[in-house]
């Protein structure tokens, strides 16, 4: 007999599901899922869902977040036929959050087309970590609640026991995430200006002098990617005299050879957390969607 509450975990969000459901004391349905010759994607609920409340969790995710958002849709849409009451879909990194309006003439509004698509798929509810534009919730008609991973960061973090740390938001949109680890960690914390060109994405940081000599340095946002905007930030702090450097981010994306860029530029240590799978997921934000969905 399955659980009131009853987690299953998408193919992107394997261990982060697993990780919730003991953090809800309830069992995880397995599913099966596969990918076909042609490229067609294969889902299977292993189990009789019915009567409960499902939890799907699955982040959209690179390297080809259009998958992520079938597979989800397709797991949705299956509980609801299997006669599941209620659906919650928590989507730990919610792709396509960058665009809520239309820049240039012609296109997309691309997050508001997934909110919309999630929701007809049958989520009754979403749960998203840190999502990158809160506007982006306001397109969904049902419950929608963002929760931060910013305290979960500050805990792991304090373990360096960093000497006098400086936390460092590297643009405008980083503030308070940069502000809200700052008080947990009792440091002061500055902001950094950065220029994006709209129709190249080149970035340029404004060189800012800072108080860092001698000091420990924590470069915070929601996503790194590219890295293009942490290394700017990075070297600044570098070039000023910081003792150790540490990245650290809600989704670590990490494209191509980011990485190495990051750490070549002076980086100690990459932190990340497993809304997004990687070998720098050395955080869980299992704890914090589990009070979520318990309040």
């Amino acid at each position: 007999m399955l659980t009131k509450k009853t987690v299953i975990s998408g193919p992107s969000s394997q261990l982060l599901g697993l990780r919730l459901s003991r953090h809800l004391k309830t069992n995880v349905v397995p599913i099966e899922f596969k990918t076909f010759p042609d490229g067609e994607r294969y889902i299977r609920i292993k189990g009789e869902p019915k009567n409960c409340n499902a939890v799907v969790v699955q982040s959209i995710i690179p390297p080809n977040p259009d998958r992520s958002i079938i597979e989800l849709c397709f797991i949705l849409e299956t509980l609801k036929e299997l006669g599941v009451e209620k659906v919650t879909a928590v989507i730990p990194y919610f792709a396509y959050a960058r665009q809520d309006k239309r820049f240039l003439p012609g296109e997309a509004v691309s997050g508001r087309i997934i909110c919309d698509i999630i929701q007809n798929a049958g989520a009754d509810e979403v749960v998203t970590v840190d999502v990158h534009n809160k506007r982006i919730l306001e397109n969904f008609k049902i419950p929608a609640k963002d929760v931060s991973a910013v305290t979960l960061l500050g805990e792991y973090l304090n373990r360096f026991k960093p000497n006098n740390p400086l936390i460092i938001s590297p643009d405008e949109g980083a503030k308070e995430r940069a502000q809200a680890l700052a008080d947990f960690m009792e440091a002061e914390y500055v902001i950094l200006s950065k220029f994006r060109d709209k129709h190249t994405g080149e970035i340029e940081t404004k060189i800012k002098e800072i108080n860092v000599t001698n000091r420990d340095v924590i470069i915070v946002d929601d996503i790194i990617s590219t890295g293009n905007t942490m290394i700017n930030a990075i070297e600044i702090a570098k070039s000023q005299g910081a003792s150790r450097i540490y990245t650290a981010c809600t989704h670590a994306i990490l494209v191509g050879d980011s990485r190495f860029r990051i750490i070549n530029a002076g980086a100690d240590e990459i932190i990340g957390t497993d809304t997004v799978p990687s070998d720098v997921s050395l955080v869980s934000v299992a704890p914090i969607i589990a009070e979520a969905l318990k309040e």
